[in-house]
């Protein structure tokens, strides 16, 4: 499994985010995916552009998704780290 993904900063805010990813396995390949991800108790809600929503089997998708979030927390607690310096 290949995985890359970068939020994009400009149109990302907590806890909105949206991501540009690409995502290969042996059964699906992604070069260009985007998904919006709202972080909210007690689960995030993950949504896909249409085309990548189409391509993504069960055990894709909770591989992606796992991706996705990592992604998003590192992300937040870079932030938090950065204004507390």
């Amino acid at each position: 499994m290949a995985f890359k993904g970068n939020i994009l900063k400009n149109e990302s805010y907590d806890p909105h985010y949206r991501i540009e990813f690409s995502y290969e396995t042996e059964e699906v390949s992604i070069e260009k995916g985007y998904a919006e991800i709202i972080r909210r108790a007690p689960r995030p809600i993950i949504t896909y552009d249409s085309d990548t929503e189409s391509r993504l089997g069960p055990f894709d998708r909770a591989k992606l998704e796992l991706e996705l979030l990592n992604l998003v927390i590192n992300f937040w607690f870079q932030r938090q780290k950065d204004r507390t310096i």
